[in-house]
């Protein structure tokens, strides 16, 4: 069976920082749960997602320690928590990718920012990072990313990252009481290559 990383190996090693102009991703700690509730709390922020808003700080704490951690432990570059530099180490948002299948080497991009950071590129800037480190780091040959059809800036986004639109899977999702279209983006590794 081929490794699901670049190098051979079996195991991924601690889950790095990565470095961009303005900002620094970096695992999330328990002490990041006050901000990631800041920002998870806001219904704005969670409009368009898969997740409900946090209502408690406990949430956010799960979060972290149930999903976050067990992420790390399997060598999943997600999420990392996006904080920018000029600010301290204050939790922003998160960005991350995750295997849609080893066995078929496609991993997903995933990203949320508070709603003060909206408009300023922040997103693309940090999911540019990751896509780099995903393609870099695992043998992935497809990376892909969805969005639900009226979340315009998160379409955006996935431009930004050099992805093509796929098409749209009419009322695929049902969610929050109804049904939603999704828009699905991709980039393969011959096309990250060109793009290097």
């Amino acid at each position: 069976m081929r490794s699901p990383f670049e190098n051979g190996a079996d195991m991924m090693p601690p889950l790095p920082q990565l470095q961009t102009p303005r900002l620094l991703l970096r695992p999330l700690v328990e002490q990041d749960a006050e901000a990631v509730f800041a920002y998870c709390s806001n219904p704005n922020v969670s409009r368009y997602t898969l997740w409900e808003p946090h209502r408690s700080l406990d949430d956010a704490l799960a979060y972290i320690r149930d999903y976050a951690f067990p992420k790390y432990e399997l060598g999943v570059p997600e999420p990392f928590a996006i904080t920018l530099k000029e600010e301290g180490d204050r939790v922003i948002g998160t960005v991350g990718a995750f295997w849609v299948s080893e066995a078929n080497r496609c991993m997903e991009i995933a990203y949320a920012i508070a709603e003060p950071y909206w408009g300023q590129g922040l997103v693309a800037e940090a999911a540019r990072a990751v896509r780099d480190f995903v393609f870099e780091t695992y043998s992935v040959e497809r990376l892909q990313c969805r969005c639900k059809a009226e979340n315009a800036p998160s379409a955006r986004v996935m431009e930004k990252l050099g992805m093509t639109r796929e098409g749209t899977l009419r009322a695929s999702l049902y969610h929050r009481d109804r049904f939603w279209d999704m828009h699905y983006y991709s980039l393969l590794r011959s096309e990250w290559e060109r793009l290097r």
